[in-house]
């Protein structure tokens, strides 16, 4: 990729515009910034290699606008002469002869004509007609299947701009075998396009040379001056070498299209040769020819919004017939069919429908009554848990009276406990009842304090949510947490392997819950308390081992006797109490416990 790069001062007004220009398999760019009431800058010139370079380039660019040159290869270019009247109606006579010529053959996004400027004391005005016929096909990128195309004779047109220069204007390119020239003479100047045999170089050369040949003599060049021409033709495309394409344009042409193009320079020959037929493009799109730079590949396509379209479409009288035939119709048919089919389906669906149908009628029925059981019938057992899980240690319930619909009634003593007094247990046990949210409109009474601090009380409660399932905390949960585990000493065996389940320092009990004498006492996993004892006793009475027991795998313990298990737990009990600071080993011993525990269990069971 090559480049060429000028600084532009454009304001954020200005628009970006690229002409694109097909050379080989490669193609020319020629960005331009183009403000209104201004002459247009260049911004830079760049040249690819293949059309997936020249979509990446104008993706990064994303110009305003795309132009490419159209060859004269696939157009058919025609000219006539007008008289030089105003714009308005010059432009109207140029389009009824384009009508007259083209009888229609061509559609109109592929057309396009402009009378060109007349030069200084000419009394007429050329007119330029173009085509682009269906039947000449091109390869067009898909990223210029929008852009404008604009015919490389309205490019040579735009460079021409009312000079009439003595010599040639030729665009020749072999790859497509196209010919383009505009050469002046007594009424104005005359454009042409073709196609020539481009089998070899000689044979195109000779085809340039008839070609500017029959158009010089179809004017009525003299023939001296035909043969000058033609001999110079020949010099100027010698000169020029294998250079592809070949573009031959007079000084006088090269001065005046530069100073129509910032940032051009005019005596920089090479660069005109390359980028000549592409800076026509520029000066024609945004100059007076524009007319001449609207042919498209494909035709517009109107998209009318919704609304548009159904106005449209309701205006034609018998479409709003049949849609008003068609609504009476639904409205009254509408609902048996609809209802017909979903019977229908249905049927299909679920071939036993009546008896599905009874089996929710039966299923909501007893939905029914469990929402009206849950409403009148208390459930007791879970009433009086709820009413023990929140009663502090140091409070000894001697009744508890519970009828639906009814306040319970507890009666019982409260006792001097862990340096609270009794008054302080009963207050608590009217905050743990509050705070579950089961109860409500909490009262109590109780005795003068006896002769050890202890008081007889009776409390009573309205059940509000017998449903409820509070959440309770280890310390509230007797049920985890027992009151004999409180009451332990830290002896059992079942200590370590149930550390998980002990509350520690970092919970946060409810405030009227008293604070356990033994917080680092787990209650035992699998029997009663007991049984944990007696196996201390054991362990103690026989001596602890003096080292760490081997380690266990699950499939070894999964295959133990009852006697192996409970010798297996003693061992691990043991090797916690002396495994030190060795947490690996800790762990181990820890998950080996928890083991022996569920292989006792399942013995158990």
């Amino acid at each position: 990729m090559s480049k060429k790069t000028t600084p532009t001062n454009a304001l954020s007004s200005a628009s970006l515009y690229v002409v694109t220009h097909r050379v080989g398999d490669g193609w020319r760019c020629l960005f331009v910034s183009v403000e209104e009431d201004k002459e247009p800058e260049i911004v830079s010139a760049i040249e690819v290699d293949s059309d997936h370079e020249l979509e990446t380039l104008l993706a990064e660019r994303n110009p305003d606008r795309i132009f490419s040159i159209l060859p004269g290869s696939v157009t058919v270019c025609r000219t006539t002469t007008l008289p030089d009247i105003d714009d308005e109606q010059i432009h109207e006579a140029l389009r009824l002869q384009a009508e007259a010529r083209l009888l229609g053959s061509t559609p109109a996004h592929r057309r396009a004509f402009a009378p060109l400027d007349a030069s200084v004391g000419e009394t007429n005005r050329v007119g330029l007609i173009v085509t682009w016929p269906e039947s000449s096909t091109l390869q067009i990128p898909s990223c210029l299947h929008d852009a404008n195309l604009i015919p490389d004779t309205a490019s040579v047109a735009a460079l021409l701009d009312g000079f009439r220069p003595t010599e040639i204007i030729l665009f020749a390119d072999r790859s497509d075998g196209t010919i383009t020239l505009a050469l002046s003479h007594a009424n104005g100047a005359a454009l042409r396009a073709t196609r020539e045999d481009n089998s070899s170089p000689s044979i195109f050369l000779e085809g340039i040379l008839r070609i500017t040949k029959e158009t010089a003599s179809l004017h009525n060049h003299s023939v001296a001056f035909t043969q000058s021409l033609i001999d110079q033709v020949q010099s100027s495309l010698t000169s020029i070498g294998e250079e592809t394409p070949m573009t031959l344009l007079p000084l006088t042409i090269i001065d005046g299209a530069a100073k129509r193009l910032k940032g051009s320079d005019a005596t920089d020959h090479i660069w005109w040769r390359k980028w000549g037929i592409a800076v026509g493009g520029i000066l024609a799109a945004t100059g007076s020819l524009q007319s001449l730079t609207t042919i498209r590949a494909e035709a517009p396509v109107v998209h009318p919004s919704r609304v548009e379209w159904l106005t449209t479409k309701l205006s034609n009288r018998s479409t709003a017939t049949r849609l008003v035939t068609a609504a009476i119709l639904l409205l009254v048919f509408g609902p048996a069919v609809v209802a017909g089919i979903r019977l229908g389906l249905l049927q299909v669906m679920h071939p036993n429908l009546d008896a599905q149908y009874a089996q929710i009628v039966e299923s909501r029925h007893r939905q029914v009554v469990y929402k009206e059981l849950g409403e009148s019938a208390w459930p007791m057992t879970k009433i009086i848990a709820d009413v023990i899980n929140n009663v502090p240690v140091g409070i000894e319930v001697d009744s508890l009276k519970l009828d639906v619909g009814n306040p319970i009634s507890l009666r019982g003593r409260a006792i001097d406990k862990d340096g609270r007094s009794a008054a302080e247990l009963i207050a608590g046990l009217q905050a743990n009842l509050q705070s579950s949210g089961l109860f409500t409109d909490i009262q109590f009474s109780y005795d003068p304090a006896g002769t050890y601090g202890n008081r007889d009380f009776d409390l009573w409660a309205t059940v509000v949510k017998p449903l409820k399932r509070p959440k309770y905390t280890t310390e509230q949960d007797f049920g985890r947490w027992t009151l004999a585990m409180r009451n332990e000493d830290g002896s059992s065996p079942l200590s370590s392997a149930n550390v998980d389940e002990i509350p520690n320092a970092s919970d946060s009990p409810i405030p009227t819950t008293p604070e356990p004498r033994v917080r680092d006492r787990p209650r035992p996993i699998g029997g009663r308390e007991s049984d944990a004892a007696s196996h201390n006793e054991d362990r103690i009475g026989g001596g602890p081992p003096s080292r760490i027991p081997e380690p266990l795998s699950p499939q070894q313990i999964a295959v133990m006797s009852e006697t192996e298990a409970r010798v297996a737990l003693s061992d691990v009990t043991a090797g916690l109490a002396h495994v030190g600071r060795d947490v690996e080993a800790k762990a181990r011993l820890r998950t080996e416990m928890r083991h022996l525990l569920d292989r006792l269990k399942e013995l158990q069971r």
